[in-house]
């Protein structure tokens, strides 16, 4: 009868552990890979939301301003004026610490033309001729009475009334600081209503 010598233990033993070796260090790298893959994601969303919030802290700026009279908005021409804008990250108050400052500026006027008598006139049932309340800031003020358009040159080949539609652009940038770790710019434009002489000329 035929017989087969034993392999060693010792031998046996070893390359069980060699694999294992080599099935521990694919483990390893791939728990590496997912790691590192996850961090990127971790950033990526954080840089996103970095992002939004300095844009929203930019648009909230401009609503600001633009919320604000016409006539104040000099101060944002050129350089501009920088704003404390509070996002509530940290805090409710408007301090240092808890806002973002966002320089509002590079504000410009890219179109205006003279609104006409006949676009503002209205009439009652009695034949009573008046100006919408709506438009008195481009006359001075609300004060009454209201009926400042002479309702017989309606019509006429110079119509022109004290009144202008003008286009403005201006232009938020939020500023990096301790709550944001990148800037955001924002442009905007808005056609408001104002007085002719406070107009200029328009670049």
């Amino acid at each position: 009868m035929r017989t087969h010598a034993a392999v060693p233990r010792s031998r046996q033993s070893g390359a069980v552990l060699l694999v294992g070796i080599v099935m521990l260090l694919m483990v390893l790298l791939v728990a590496v890979g997912v790691i590192r893959l996850s961090t990127q994601h971790t950033q990526i969303v954080g840089n996103e939301q970095v992002r939004s919030e300095a844009t929203t802290a930019a648009n909230y700026a401009l609503d600001l301003v633009l919320n604000s009279p016409a006539d104040t908005w000099d101060v944002y021409r050129g350089a501009g004026t920088t704003l404390p804008v509070n996002l509530g990250v940290v805090a409710t108050a408007d301090t240092a610490a808890s806002s973002l400052d966002v320089r509002v500026s590079k504000l410009q006027c890219t179109r205006s033309r003279v609104v006409k008598n006949g676009e503002l006139v209205k009439s009652t049932a009695a034949g009573t001729y008046y100006v919408s309340e709506t438009d008195s800031p481009c006359f001075g003020g609300g004060g009454a009475p209201l009926t400042i358009v002479d309702p017989t040159a309606l019509g006429a080949p110079n119509d022109d009334s004290l009144c202008a539609e003008v286009l403005y652009e201006v232009e938020a940038v939020a500023s990096a600081n301790q709550l944001l770790a990148a800037a955001s710019t924002v442009r905007q434009g808005v056609e408001v209503r104002r007085a002719v002489h406070d107009v200029g000329t328009c670049d």
